[in-house]
């Protein structure tokens, strides 16, 4: 009992350590400078804050800053994922009477929390004497990159579309400065559209141009093709774009510089910059009500085309054959409603089997749809397929075009009583089971215990005996167990994961049940994010692509499990702001979700064994 009091004491004050190690934000500058002295003041903290707050500098000249920057690092050992994250505020200042200045703490947010740095106590004494004229002081450098040397330009490839046509959006950053690293914060929602991530893999193209005399380099860093889905005035939101740039740094002074410092030309300096696309507002055009088709099911594109073809022509009665629908053009392929055919009423037809080929590239979206159908005659006779018109419109041409597919003859010979050698024929009556005469007062079996048998000194007395030391023996190695699992967080974290992640995920079921689109959607992504998190010991803070198919790669999971992971990501994205059922895509997604976090657990348990 007391090894017992021990133990829990020690995991107290584990779980304790765990949960006190604070979040670091100190302070640092010269404890002395001279009146004119120009120094640096520096501020930083070991994690991602949401808010920087700088104190008064009073009794010194701000000069630059804050001038921001961060460093990441991440190791995998032994599928252990350790990160370390570092945020830096700096400032330059100048000092300009004697005396002893105190500066205040300075505040940041973090994790719903407040912090303070430590104060600074600053002595400024007499000036030294200097050669340097204030005609050869450092020029000030600039905080950030002009509206002029950075910006994203989203251009339409139409901005007069008609209601269900394609529209390309590209977004096209231009930049006079150097960028290091970009990546997109925030995209737009496109509300009344359907989209589709057309941006090609990989590092995109960069060109220059010419604009208004100055040289820019340009390069198309994310591509979409959306699709409206009402009439009227459209407007879609900026993309939010963070990019880290390099901005030339201050002159050294002096040889003297140079010898300790390096190169007398300018150094260079990195910092991040939020910016953003301008907005877009299409003028959506309705379709033309002049000569529309009744039979016009909605379709909208370009280059659209119809092949039908069927397997045979002459058949066996309650044989099979088979008619295939193609479907191809340049569109909203996804869209497309199957297809409405008035077969014969004797020759039985089966629901198609869809099959897609449809293509995402940086043109837009094209492909085909096909549909394949089983008929099976019950009588002989002939049957007539009758054509089938197939009806879109054209927004280059403007006008609404007719495809129309062949009318096919079938001959059918035989008895109709006859079963075919293709497929046998389906009963058309259900068989009903209605009991049986005697109904019996009971059914399962008898246990017979033998005469004079006793359970004391039996062998069912000798394991509940035994029983007691059993269970305890088992509680001690749980209890090790427990306490090991407990003192390592990312080891908990990881055992947890899946629990967690199926968890989150009953809870979005039940806004699944419920109809809340929203709160279903911030679910299912929180559950993904989450289980990923766990799983790999990554912060959610710092969780993206790039880190993901890096952690699958270290831990030597199958590519295809990264792939469908971020199409799973994508998927749910693209759901909440796709038109049709959004029952059917939320149930869709739903699924979709606890495969994927299935799979990849399996996968990560194979890897350990």
């Amino acid at each position: 009992m007391q090894k017992l009091i021990i133990t829990l004491v020690l995991f107290t004050a584990i779980i304790l350590d765990v949960l006190g190690q604070d979040i670091e934000f100190s302070a640092s500058a010269p404890s002395e400078v001279s009146v004119g002295e120009r120094f640096r003041l520096t501020y930083q903290v070991n994690t991602r804050p949401s808010n920087f707050t700088a104190p008064n500098f009073q009794g010194f000249i701000l000069l630059s800053g804050p001038n921001q920057s961060s460093s990441t690092s991440m190791q995998i050992i032994n599928n252990r994922t350790t990160v370390t994250e570092s945020f830096t505020y700096s400032y330059v200042l100048e000092a300009t009477t004697e005396g002893s200045f105190i500066i205040i703490p300075a505040t940041i947010k973090a994790e719903g929390d407040t912090y303070t740095s430590n104060p600074l106590t600053i002595n400024v004494v007499e000036g030294k004497t200097s050669s340097a004229t204030p005609s050869q002081s450092a020029p000030t450098q600039p905080s950030g990159p002009s509206a002029k040397d950075l910006f994203i330009r989203a251009t339409p490839s139409t901005s007069k579309p008609y209601q269900g046509q394609q529209v390309i959006i590209t977004y096209t950053i231009y930049t006079r400065v150097p960028v290091n690293q970009y990546s997109v914060d925030g995209l737009p929602s496109f509300r009344g559209f359907w989209s589709e991530n057309i941006t090609p893999d990989g590092q995109p193209e960069t060109r220059t141009q010419l604009i208004d005399g100055v040289n820019y380099r340009l390069a198309d860093i994310y591509k979409v093709a959306v699709f409206p889905q009402r009439s009227g005035e459209l407007k879609i939101d900026p993309l939010q774009v963070e990019a880290i740039v390099s901005l030339p740094g201050q002159r050294r002074q002096s040889l003297l510089d140079e010898f300790f410092g390096g190169s007398p030309f300018d150094q260079r300096r990195t910092i991040r910059q939020n910016i953003a696309s301008n907005p877009l507002i299409l003028n959506v055009k309705p379709l033309p009500v002049q000569n529309k088709p009744a039979a016009f099911s909605g379709m909208v594109g370009t280059d659209f085309n119809v092949e039908a073809s069927v397997n045979t022509n002459e058949i066996n009665t309650n044989d099979a054959a088979n008619l295939k629908l193609t479907i191809s053009g340049r569109g909203n392929m996804r869209l497309l409603e199957q297809p409405r055919i008035n077969f014969p009423a004797n020759l039985e037809v089966f629901d198609p089997n869809v099959s897609d080929n449809i293509r995402n590239n940086a043109s837009g979206i094209s492909g085909s749809r096909e549909y394949e159908y089983v008929m099976i005659p019950r009588t002989a006779g002939e049957f007539v397929i009758p054509a089938w018109s197939f009806i879109y419109f054209d927004p280059q041409e403007e006008k609404y075009i007719t495809k129309k597919t062949p009318e096919f003859l079938l001959q059918v010979s035989g008895d109709t009583n006859l079963a075919g050698n293709g497929s046998k024929g389906a009963s058309q009556e259900s068989i009903r089971t209605i009991g049986t005469d005697i109904r019996y007062i009971r059914t399962e079996n008898l246990t017979l215990v033998p005469l004079g048998s006793m359970f004391y000194m039996s062998n069912l007395f000798w394991i509940l005996l035994a029983l007691p030391f059993l269970l305890f023996i088992f509680f001690v190695i749980y209890w090790r167990n427990y306490i090991k699992l407990h003192s390592n967080t990312q080891l908990l974290k990881n055992k947890k994961a899946e629990k967690l992640a199926r968890r989150r995920l009953k809870t979005a079921k039940s806004f699944l049940e419920k109809k809340r689109e929203n709160e279903f959607y911030d679910e299912v992504f929180k559950a993904l994010w989450g289980y990923l998190s766990d799983k790999l010991s990554i912060p959610v803070s710092i969780l993206n692509k790039e880190n993901v198919a890096g952690a699958f790669k270290a831990t030597k999971v199958n590519p295809e499990l990264s792939d469908s992971f971020i199409t799973m990501l994508n998927d749910c994205e693209f759901a909440r702001f796709a038109p049709g059922e959004k029952d059917n895509k939320m149930t869709d997604i739903y699924h979709k979700a606890i495969n994927t976090i299935v799979t990849i657990e399996k996968d990560l348990r194979n890897k350990r064994s």
